[in-house]
């Protein structure tokens, strides 16, 4: 074999191997791109769902919610298919319900407090126990 001819047979193969990656990142590509389409589709059917079950106060306010903590909205959004799946909705829920299945996810526990005149702010636990 010539130098030359050598040279055009690794540049043929050089070339081969070359299309040949090229075409596999186009297949992980393109199937990366309709897993994502897919993933999409999935959410949009699932928003569907929960806003089925929902009613209108209660959307707008899980809407307000994806926007200023999506984790919990997205947890929210989970919980309701799950109890769609279980069967376990009797009714439709409200923007109360929604919001009582936040502070059950962030572990907020609501407080009210009392102020009295010349008193401090307490609150209407204490208030409550210290009457009795």
């Amino acid at each position: 074999m010539t130098p030359d001819h050598e040279l055009d047979s690794l540049r043929e193969k050089r070339k081969k191997e070359l299309l040949a990656l090229n075409i596999k990142k186009e297949l992980a590509l393109k199937k990366k791109e309709e897993e994502a389409l897919k993933q999409k589709d999935r959410q949009a059917r699932a928003a569907e769902i929960v806003k089925q079950v929902l009613e209108p106060e209660a959307v707008v306010y899980l809407n307000w919610l994806s926007k200023s903590n999506p984790a919990v909205a997205l947890t929210i959004k989970d919980t309701i298919i799950l109890l769609i799946q279980k069967n376990m909705l009797r009714k439709q829920l409200s923007k109360i319900d929604i919001m009582k299945i936040e502070r059950e996810l962030t572990g907020t526990v609501s407080k009210i407090q009392v102020k009295r005149r010349g008193k401090e702010i307490e609150d209407l636990n204490e208030n409550l126990k210290s009457k009795d």
